[in-house]
């Protein structure tokens, strides 16, 4: 799993003023450290290349909501831009979208998680 920072709302090295980290990382959960555009298994992947995507852009109404937020890799989420989501996702990557948005963040597993009070394994399982 991506390191992330326990103690602000900071994290990737990145400004992420717009979201607690928590509810970031439970959408994380979510969805599996899946990029679910392309598939890639972001566990092991550098904590920049883990992105949150708005499905529909700020630009055209989208909101911070977690139904509207998916884990994108690096590479999807700024090849995607203002593309709508439907028509830039691979085959069966839409099944997976609406499978994992429709799931609610376990936002209590996550502040755990932040805190140290749970293990990446005992998150896993």
């Amino acid at each position: 799993m991506p390191s992330l920072k326990a103690n602000g709302k900071r994290l990737n090295g990145r400004g992420s003023h717009w979201i607690a980290t928590s509810l970031r990382l439970a959408i994380y959960l979510r969805d599996s450290f899946l990029c679910q555009y392309c598939g890639r298994d972001l566990h092991d992947a550098s904590p920049r290349e883990v992105t949150l995507d708005h499905l529909t852009p700020q630009c055209r109404g989208g909101t911070h909501e977690p139904r509207n937020l998916v884990t994108a890799c690096l590479s999807c989420n700024s090849r995607r831009q203002h593309t709508p989501w439907r028509a830039y996702a691979p085959e069966g990557a839409v099944e997976r979208i609406l499978r994992n948005r429709r799931r609610v963040p376990n936002v209590p597993l996550a502040r755990a998680i932040l805190r140290g009070d749970v293990s990446r394994a005992e998150a896993v399982q």
